[in-house]
């Protein structure tokens, strides 16, 4: 199916948006241009080979999913840089002090009751590296089930990560947005 003029003119708007906030949130940080004081950095100038970045981050969240099946607290946190902001409508912001205990929170109850909380692995729209960021597009699909197996819940999650590279070199995540997809 083509899509629409509409439908072009808003992918085009939504790509728009994600590079302008990569921009607000690098200039935020101070990465760009020197971190705009001419100040050197400690970090390492950005690899060339974006397409290496793009595979990591991608591959860090397939990874995830495997890592949320086997209530594996530590790897789930792991994608999380430690000053991270998730943002989830209805709710407050999270840190990562807060998101790691809501994780061990729900495997414990997981234990508990017999329900399975599964993440598939996410479909990403958009891979889009800038130097040390990565802005992600993506949604992630939650099933619940119960005891018996019997599907409780199925959300749908669309969602931008900003990945920030870390003083190790790796890639984790700095802010997340994810907001409910309708049904």
């Amino acid at each position: 199916m083509v899509p629409s003029r509409r439908g072009r003119h808003v992918e085009r708007m939504v790509k728009a948006l994600v590079r302008v906030a990569l921009l607000v949130f690098a200039v935020t940080l101070g990465l760009g241009a020197g971190g705009c004081t001419g100040a050197t950095s400690d970090v390492e100038p950005p690899r060339a080979d974006v397409a290496d970045d793009r595979a990591e981050v991608t591959q860090r969240l397939a990874r995830w999913s495997n890592d949320f099946a086997a209530h594996d607290t530590a790897a789930v946190c792991d994608l999380f840089a430690p000053d991270v902001v998730l943002t989830y409508p209805g709710v407050p912001d999270l840190d990562h002090d807060a998101m790691c205990a809501r994780f061990a929170q729900l495997f414990e109850e997981s234990q508990a009751t017999g329900k399975t909380f599964r993440y598939a692995p996410p479909a990403i729209s958009d891979v889009l590296p800038s130097g040390d960021l990565v802005v992600v597009r993506l949604v992630w699909t939650l099933t619940v089930r119960d005891a018996s197996g019997a599907t409780l819940e199925t959300v749908r999650e669309q969602g931008i990560d900003v990945f920030e590279r870390q003083p190790d070199r790796s890639w984790r995540i700095r802010v997340s947005h994810a907001f409910p997809m309708g049904a």
